[in-house]
């Protein structure tokens, strides 16, 4: 079995040395490491171009994430890919551990390492004596993971996560649709098509760098990404998956239309805050969610001052 990590990189001098540093000192090594240069007008490519031949570098126009991702994909010779972002970091067992798992649970349709969050351009420290734990692994049927990931995304992150080849190439030659921070949304919502998730709880494998105004920290573009992917998602949905899968689709559909209205009417956008709200009664089958949506669009006909406090556009 042969193991592809993919890196797409945009403007990433200051962190893709470490990141690649930590694909390098993997104990069980991968067969290929391919990095995207997303277009970057800093030094990556300089810095990446020093970890050949161990690194194959490749390069496009700025065309964002996706592209990226779909063109590495497109590239690959491995059985498993592997992604990682050019600012994220793996223990050295991570891959070690993924491709015990991959062998041991091989009709998976993905699997997921849990991770720790830093912050900053410094170095991240391992703990040790947790990572002597015994591995904790879950097997998630398809509609547990599609459950799990609509209420903990935070817990699935593509830079801890290894999909087979196989999946990639069957989800079409375009995996990733969307722009960031919705490209993962999308995927990971395909992934209940092809089987069941791996997810390992514990101990903790990879280290997740947040830094102040990445994408992920803006509500509203979030919320408006993940419309827009269940938007394209609801055809295969409502296509390919049984009743209840659908019920439980059209559910978490209406959810992100709240969710999304919320942030639309903290910022005064009150006619798009309604439409989002009426097509979530639409949608929703479900007595609760429908009451919801009804309750929220009745509130946002309530004078401002009595409204409640609505979700701020940042996160802290």
């Amino acid at each position: 079995m042969k193991i592809s990590v993919l890196i797409p990189a945009y403007n990433s001098a200051a962190t893709i040395a470490a990141t690649l540093d930590s694909v390098l000192s993997q104990t069980v090594p991968p067969d290929e490491i391919l990095v995207m240069n997303d277009g970057s007008t800093d030094d990556t490519s300089k810095i990446v171009q020093q970890y050949e031949p161990k690194v194959k570098i490749f390069w496009q126009p700025n065309s964002g994430l996706s592209s990226a991702r779909n063109a590495l994909i497109a590239k690959a010779n491995g059985d498993l890919i592997a992604f990682l972002d050019s600012d994220d970091l793996w223990h050295p067992s991570y891959l070690e551990t993924h491709r015990e798992l991959f062998e041991h649970h091989p009709h998976a349709a993905a699997l997921f390492a849990a991770h720790a969050n830093f912050d900053g351009f410094g170095s991240y420290i391992w703990d040790h004596a947790s990572l002597n734990e015994k591995i904790k692994v879950e097997i998630l049927d398809p509609a547990t993971f599609f459950r799990r990931f609509q209420v903990a995304p935070g817990h699935f992150i593509m830079s801890f996560c290894c999909i087979p080849k196989r999946v990639l190439e069957g989800m079409g030659s375009e995996p990733f649709k969307l722009k960031a921070p919705a490209e993962d949304v999308y995927v990971c919502n395909l992934l209940p098509f092809w089987g069941p998730v791996v997810f390992a709880s514990a101990p903790l494998l990879g280290a997740y760098r947040g830094r102040e105004g990445s994408l992920a920290s803006n509500r509203l573009n979030c919320a408006k990404g993940e419309v827009e992917a269940f938007h394209l998602l609801e055809k295969q949905y409502r296509g390919g998956m049984n009743s209840q899968m659908v019920r439980e689709f059209k559910n978490a559909f209406a959810s992100k239309r709240r969710a999304y209205a919320k942030i639309l009417q903290g910022i005064g956008r009150t006619l798009e805050a309604r439409e989002q709200l009426k097509r979530s009664l639409v949608q929703t089958i479900a007595p609760a969610s429908f009451a919801k949506s009804l309750l929220l669009l009745f509130v946002t006909y309530l004078p401002r001052s009595i409204q409640p406090q609505w979700p701020a556009v940042d996160r802290v």
